[in-house]
């Protein structure tokens, strides 16, 4: 009888010792058996996106003695919540970023900084993208840029000059019905900064000082910007319909004359073309017209790289993925399973050797372009420059009038936000 209560009491023992050890090796998150576990965040608005990633992560896991685990979530509400989650243990490892979110998350301390040689194969414009202050916090991956399309129908010789797109805009074949004396041969939505700042920036405005890393230096109101916003109000008040005006649905107004066949030439960016391949209209894509003082439009370089959570328990491991996934022939898998243009030169070799017009002209445009600010105060801009042109297109303000007050509105919203920065 005293064997046997020792047996049961020896098993009882074993059996808690088992229990204990079989929680305590699955309880980590950073692995998975004797394996380790990367956590890979992508958009769960696009299916390419899990796609690519299971399309490659085989490799990486193999080399790496390393399980990749693929989540799906909405990208902007992934970086919104790496502060909450990361802290929580609940953020992924690595997951995408635009540029223009990078340079802030990597200050608030979200990002894991990355070491500079991680970026060898970029030139100083592609590693400015995922700078901030004199860290780097991502690797990039693509890059977006506004560009020229056309109705090949309509449009036989590409204009290459402004002074071309007033001529167009003169033909009586775009004349607006229903506003006599008013044309849509060319449009773009210049009520929105971020389509007019390739104006801007072409007349020698800037948004912030120093590389854009001074706030308190903010050129939206300099001779040059009051130069360009001064011509942008001769096509919004003598030459555009007055839909053109409207800050909502300008953009819209746009591309429905566009696909209809009613405009020649628009502005706009590489994602139009899905709309435009659906509506079948015959369109061919191009740099950025000259402005008429000879300089080039140079618009937002825009696009997106590739991060880690400074919250992540395997940093050497997640700057692996980011070098793996970025490297030539991952950025060209990408771009084939995307349509999202690659920045690694590599790739991008590829892509100018290929058929698809509306990559490479983003590839030529992206040259002139320049990286959007990566501090901060950044946010402020959009909705504080929006009314400026508004007001000088509606003839309510000057230009020097609507970008004055526009960047003295700005000047004091960055006082009153970022004063303890």
């Amino acid at each position: 009888m005293t064997f046997i209560k020792k047996a049961v009491s020896a098993l009882i023992i074993f059996g808690l010792v088992m229990t204990l050890a079989a929680c305590g090796s699955g309880g980590s998150s950073g692995s998975s058996g004797s394996k380790k576990v990367l956590t890979v965040s992508v958009d769960s608005s696009n299916t390419a996106y899990a796609s690519f990633v299971n399309s490659v992560k085989g490799k990486f896991e193999k080399e790496n003695n390393v399980t990749v685990k693929v989540v799906k979530k909405p990208m902007f509400d992934q970086l919104t919540a790496l502060s909450l989650d990361g802290p929580a243990g609940k953020a992924p490892d690595v997951m995408l970023a635009p540029y223009d979110r990078v340079g802030a998350l990597g200050q608030q301390g979200q990002l894991l900084a990355l070491d500079k040689n991680m970026l060898s194969f970029l030139d100083q414009k592609g590693q400015q993208q995922v700078k901030a202050g004199k860290k780097y916090y991502g690797v990039p991956l693509t890059v977006e840029a506004l560009v020229m399309f056309y109705n090949k129908d309509l449009v036989k010789k590409v204009p290459t000059t402004f002074k071309q797109l007033e001529a167009l805009a003169k033909e009586k074949r775009f004349a607006f019905k229903s506003e006599p004396g008013k044309s849509t041969g060319f449009l773009v939505k210049w009520t929105d900064f971020y389509f007019a700042y390739g104006l801007y920036a072409g007349y020698g405005g800037y948004v912030f000082g120093k590389n854009d890393t001074d706030p308190k230096d903010i050129g939206l109101n300099n001779s040059g910007s009051v130069q360009a916003v001064t011509y942008a109000a001769k096509w919004f008040q003598t030459i555009w319909p007055k839909g053109m005006q409207d800050v909502k649905s300008a953009g819209n107004f746009v591309t429905n004359e566009f696909i209809t066949g009613k405009a020649g030439a628009v502005i706009d960016g590489p994602w139009q073309a899905a709309t435009y391949n659906k509506s079948k209209i015959n369109y061919g894509v191009a740099r950025i017209p000259t402005l008429p003082n000879g300089k080039e439009y140079a618009p937002f370089a825009g696009g997106k790289a590739w991060v880690a959570s400074a919250y992540t328990k395997e940093p050497s491991l997640a700057k692996k993925w980011l070098s793996y996934v970025t490297n030539d022939t991952n950025a060209y898998k990408f771009y084939k399973s995307t349509n999202e243009i690659p920045i690694n030169p590599g790739a991008q070799d590829k892509v100018n050797r290929s058929n698809d017009a509306v990559a490479k002209a983003v590839i030529s445009q992206y040259s002139s372009s320049l990286p959007m600010p990566s501090i901060p105060e950044m946010a402020e801009v959009w909705t504080t420059m929006e009314p400026a042109m508004f007001n000088v297109a509606s003839g309510k303000k000057t230009p020097e009038q609507a970008l004055n007050d526009a960047v003295g509105s700005l000047h004091k919203t960055i006082a009153q936000k970022y004063q303890n920065k």
